[in-house]
């Protein structure tokens, strides 16, 4: 069998298994409320509920040592599920927080009070509050910042 042949046979029985190929595409569902298409643009995402605060830092300015200033941070769930704030911490022992520990329905605003407490304290102060819910992120983090005299 001359060369040419060969090397015609060859890229026949090579090529001839890729070309008859049907690549099929199917929706497979990997969790509830989630679809993906394996060669396709559609991607529903698992349903998140998400935090609008109106405000993410509040700074209290020039305060006396001793005096207990409160603030509040309010928001909106934008999401597309109820919101759940789990716990939130604070980065000191010098601040009390207080949330409404029922879910938040989609729409729904609520409001996060921060109690801070000054005594024993001078200078600048900076604080984190770190809030752990079911939102996509499942950390947003809050500041406080105040000045002590």
């Amino acid at each position: 069998m001359p060369f040419q042949c060969r090397c015609l046979v060859f890229l026949i029985i090579v090529l001839l298994p890729l070309l008859s190929c049907k690549q099929s595409v199917q929706a497979k569902s990997t969790n509830k409320g989630e679809i993906q298409k394996n060669n396709g643009n559609v991607k529903e995402e698992k349903p998140y509920p998400k935090f609008d605060f109106t405000k993410e830092i509040h700074k209290f300015g020039i305060i006396s040592e001793g005096e207990i200033v409160v603030c509040e941070f309010y928001f909106r769930n934008t999401g597309n599920a109820n919101l759940i704030i789990k716990s939130i911490e604070s980065s000191c022992g010098c601040t009390v927080v207080k949330w409404n520990k029922k879910p938040i329905k989609v729409g729904e605003e609520s409001k996060i009070t921060v109690e801070f407490d000054s005594k024993g304290r001078h200078g600048k102060q900076y604080k984190v509050l770190t809030i752990f819910a079911n939102t996509k992120r499942k950390v947003k983090e809050l500041k406080i910042t105040a000045t002590i005299k």
